[in-house]
């Protein structure tokens, strides 16, 4: 474990570097090595609102030229650049504010209780401290140490 914990740590390392623009950004990375050959995914979201095909597409070229100049992943790999998706749920700060003025659904912990609650709602603000969510029942503003996921809601 301790050695896939280091080549994810490397293999992060270096997404952050072959990612050339200040608007793109790495979302989160995934590498499956119990198959025939280890797949890497590589998540990406860009500050301009959405990823382009044609900069996943640059960015896995010169992704792929790196670990295969360093070996990384042996000889044969699977690369996959891409944007997360709304099937993802949101990782970074960065993405909330993306993500303003959509429904989110949230799991957290809320209350005096500490109880796991969800909430949804539009996201209307975010701030260093959390993110407030607007409902039907007013508006709730939830810490983001207090967040277990969030997922945006597709809309109709």
């Amino acid at each position: 474990m301790q050695l896939k914990d280091s080549l994810l740590s490397e293999l992060t390392e270096i997404v952050e570097r072959t990612i050339s623009r200040d608007d793109i950004f790495m979302v989160d990375l995934e590498l499956k090595t119990g198959g025939k050959m280890p797949a890497l995914s590589v998540y990406l979201e860009s500050d301009k609102g959405g990823i382009k095909l044609d900069d996943c597409a640059e960015i896995s070229r010169n992704l792929q030229t790196v670990i295969e100049a360093n070996e990384l992943l042996g000889q044969t790999f699977t690369l996959n650049v891409s944007s997360p998706g709304l099937d993802r749920p949101l990782k970074l700060k960065r993405q909330y504010e993306l993500n303003k003025g959509r429904t989110a659904r949230v799991k957290a912990i809320l209350g005096e209780e500490n109880k796991v609650a969800m909430v949804e709602g539009k996201l209307t603000t975010t701030d260093d401290k959390g993110i407030g969510l607007e409902s039907k029942s007013g508006t709730t503003f939830i810490e983001f140490d207090k967040i277990i996921e969030t997922k945006i809601v597709p809309s109709i």
